[in-house]
């Protein structure tokens, strides 16, 4: 087979697997209408390019186009058959037959297979391995993953361990919108279904895997004479993020400068240490340069635990050793696409996984773009234009994706990776050297250590100070997947084409000049008001002429996977206006948005009369303040009721009652959003609102039948917008 029909063939089992997302990407049961039109948009897409595409087109005869279209529909079901899915007669299938199983105590034994780094030191998270089940008497072997949350004051486990646990299996909520952080769909991933929350855990035995106790040993000397803080982030830059234990202050710096691909194990790790490899083994005939490299390889992908970004650059490594040893001339797209080709058939899912797009994404850019830059900078030394070229030819090619993705881009993500550019490879090698020697002796490792903490902590204060600058992080509102792939598109004409190549400054320009007039646009003439429901408190966010006002934050958990992800989806990069009537958790009445997100910054506070804050703006009854197009006043003082007027429309928040309360006789028709709890008979006569938003559940509710009511716990976050009036955001109602 010809070298681009091959390519050609791994291109097609990428796009096939890449159209099963057409329906969800882990969605098990699609429809015989969406099998029907993908099968439908495959056949005439062949048909197309066998009858009108030029012969040879890529040297590709018209006879293999149809061959290239049976590959993408192999690639589709191929994709569908490896979707995760829960063991046969396992806990899954027995919690849907005896629901009461959800509702008891259990007790469970296995062991723990992967652990998970926490930000919460009385809990444990882990993935845990079922191997029994006591139910009653009897104990039942059950096979089953699941994700173990432990809470109390245990010793830390590891890797390995069997316990014996005690707690309650529970069955994941989706999100209340499409928008959030979707837990079920994250332990679909990982080939688990079931949450088991534990309180109490004994250690049965202890059976620690040769890689872990290697990886503990080598984490071990890099703790012998560093702060544990800077050891995790060393421990990190060498062997990755998810083989060990980072800081969550450290892994939450690193994200926010757009540093986080450096502790986590990928090619900039991989490449480093097979340059080093070679460097050593120069001398040596190719033979013994290939295996030495490889030995190598392989030893750190068993260490870093076979994650896709290290599988990745190590694939490509041997790929390149093979062609040292044969003296062949390596083409890298090829080899790239190859090396996707093979993770692919070994795991599909992995297409889905952030790590793995952006390590190609980055991979691809610097074999596309890093030669233009440097012939760019060519006027510098050549280190310095490889350590400039380097993290703007990577971060062209993963920004997109990381702004659709997150809706915010580390704005001086490139400068610093450029100035530090030169101390993470310095420590990065350091601690590899480090680690090396501690496997040794433990004492001699942390020395080596002790000696590459100095610039580790300089690189954790400029880290500092950068993320400290304003507007270290810009929201991005989000795009739709067309406007992304145009994006991409035009990036690749303008790598394959010389007329695009020649027009690249004004096509990029004018790109970035759309999406940013649609931006503002959008940003500008955005009229809505969202209501989300967190552990009973409401939670509003109202949006209209480019200002929002916030109403409440909620806990730090729901402002992390909920709020922060809408607010950024908006493209805000500051809140207006914000208020909290409800204490957050943890209850200290100075902790608010900026203290939970470390990013956007609060215009203007608003708070109750009884507020002893300094910067607090207090509200009084009947005295309105304005955010922009925005009405806030406080109503009632002894009842709290709240109202929120924009464009017309009045929304009452009801924060507090006390059942000897006087209410005002005249109310205008409005939207009445409150606890379930506090929805009574008297409120409800009294107010009459045209339609309500109730914070909880309607069962045993007096208003569980009125059509007025929406419900947080069934109908999911609502929103309001002047055309559509009130609707549900839930991706799936019931």
């Amino acid at each position: 087979m010809t070298f681009p029909r091959g390519v050609a063939l791994c291109l097609g089992y990428l796009i096939g697997l890449g159209l099963t997302g057409f329906w969800g990407p882990l969605n098990p049961q699609p429809s015989f209408v969406q099998w029907g039109l993908l099968v439908g948009a495959i056949a005439l897409g062949t048909i197309f390019a066998t009858i009108f595409l030029p012969r040879h087109l890529w040297q590709v005869p018209r006879r293999f186009w149809p061959i290239l279209g049976l590959v993408m529909l192999l690639a589709a079901v191929y994709g569908q058959v490896r979707l995760p899915r829960p063991a046969a007669a396992g806990l899954y299938d027995l919690s849907q037959n005896q629901p009461s199983l959800l509702q008891s105590p259990v007790e469970i034994q296995g062991q723990i297979y992967r652990p998970i780094t926490t930000k919460e030191p009385d809990k444990q998270r882990f993935w845990f391995r079922v191997q029994n089940v006591k139910l009653g008497q009897n104990i039942i072997p059950k096979k089953e993953n699941l994700y173990v949350t432990l809470s109390g004051d245990f010793s830390q486990f590891k890797l390995g361990d069997r316990l014996q646990l005690t707690g309650r299996l529970y069955k994941p909520q989706p999100p209340q919108n499409n928008f959030a952080f979707s837990f079920p769909d994250y332990l679909r991933q990982n080939n688990t279904f079931l949450g088991f929350s534990a309180w109490e855990a004994t250690l049965t035995n202890r059976e620690q895997p040769l890689t872990e106790q290697l990886r503990q040993r080598i984490q071990r000397s890099h703790r012998e004479f560093l702060p544990e803080q800077s050891a995790s982030l060393l421990s990190s830059m060498v062997l990755g993020r998810q083989a060990t234990n980072l800081d969550p202050e450290i892994y939450d710096l690193w994200v926010r400068a757009g540093l986080a691909y450096t502790v986590a194990a990928s090619g900039f790790h991989v490449s480093l240490l097979l340059g080093v490899v070679l460097r050593l083994l120069r001398n040596q005939e190719e033979k013994r340069q290939f295996y030495g490299a490889a030995g190598i390889l392989l030893g750190y992908v068993l260490l870093t635990g076979f994650q896709a970004s290290v599988l990745r650059a190590a694939l490509m490594g041997i790929g390149g050793l093979v062609a040292l040893v044969l003296d062949r001339k390596v083409k890298p797209i090829g080899l790239l696409l190859v090396t996707a080709t093979v993770l692919l058939l070994i795991k599909p899912l992995w297409l889905w996984d952030l790590g793995f797009q952006l390590s190609f994404l980055a991979t691809f850019g610097l074999f596309t773009t890093l030669e233009p830059i440097q012939n760019k900078l060519d006027f510098l030394p050549p280190t310095v234009t490889t350590a400039i070229a380097i993290p703007i030819a990577a971060s062209i090619w993963t920004l997109p994706l990381l702004a659709y993705k997150f809706n915010v881009i580390a704005t001086y993500s490139i400068p610093t990776s450029i100035v530090l550019s030169p101390v993470i490879g310095l420590v990065s090698l350091g601690g590899m050297v480090s680690g090396a020697m501690g496997l040794l002796s433990p004492t001699l490792g942390g020395a080596i250590a002790y000696g590459v903490g100095f610039p580790l902590q300089g690189m954790i204060w400029l880290v500092e100070q950068v993320v400290a600058l304003p507007g270290s992080q810009a929201s991005v509102a989000a795009l739709p997947l067309a406007h992304l792939l145009v994006f991409y598109g035009v990036m690749l004409l303008i790598w394959r084409s010389p007329w695009a190549q020649k027009q690249a400054k004004p096509l990029i320009s004018g790109l970035l000049i759309f999406f940013i007039v649609v931006l503002v646009y959008h940003h500008f003439n955005t009229t809505q008001v969202t209501i989300f429901g967190d552990r009973q408190t409401p939670v509003i966010v109202a949006q209209a002429g480019g200002k929002t006002l916030v109403i409440n934050v909620g806990s730090p958990g729901f402002w992390e996977y909920t709020l922060e992800p809408f607010l950024r989806r908006s493209g805000l990069n500051q809140i207006d206006g914000l208020l909290s009537l409800t204490p957050p958790d943890p209850p200290d009445p100075k902790v608010t948005a900026t203290d939970f997100s470390g990013a956007l910054p609060v215009k203007q506070r608003f708070g109750l009369a009884e507020s002893q804050l300094t910067d607090v703006i207090s509200l009084h009854p009947l005295e309105p303040k304005r955010i922009g197009p925005i009405t806030l006043q406080l109503l009632q003082e002894d009842v709290h009721i709240l109202e929120i007027r924009l464009q017309g429309q009045a929304f009452y928040l009801l924060s507090k009652q006390t059942a000897d309360a006087d209410f005002i006789t005249r109310w205008n028709p409005a939207i009445l959003i409150a606890k379930a709890a506090d929805l009574d008979f008297k409120i409800w006569q009294t107010l009459k609102p045209q339609q309500a938003i109730a914070i909880g559940s309607p069962q045993g509710h007096f208003l569980a039948p009125n059509r007025i009511v929406y419900w947080s716990e069934t109908d999911g976050t609502i929103q309001w917008t002047p055309r559509q009036g009130l609707s549900s955001l839930a991706p799936n109602l019931p």
